[in-house]
């Protein structure tokens, strides 16, 4: 996948992961809400919450057990995760 893409009434923003992965996508979907849902109950603003949750669905991807996730490559894309977009004025 391209990353993730929220629209929500806070702003706009995308995500993407730093480049294209290979491996098992099974359960990848699965991490990207377990990793927008962690942020989100941390009252978390809109563009981390859809970095954890892309770091983690591209580190589920990288582990070829399904359920299971790289955690090295985590902690990586927590800090190459891009993430482009605006808040909108309140």
């Amino acid at each position: 996948a391209d990353g993730l893409l929220a629209v929500t009434p806070e702003g706009r923003w995308r995500a993407t992961p730093p480049a294209a992965l290979t491996g098992n996508p099974t359960g990848a979907g699965d991490a990207a809400v377990a990793g927008l849902l962690s942020a989100l109950v941390e009252h978390r603003p809109w563009p981390e919450r859809l970095i954890r949750a892309t770091a983690l669905s591209a580190a589920t991807v990288l582990s070829p057990t399904a359920g299971d996730f790289d955690h090295a490559a985590y902690d990586r894309f927590l800090t190459t995760v891009t993430v482009t977009g605006v808040a909108t004025a309140a």
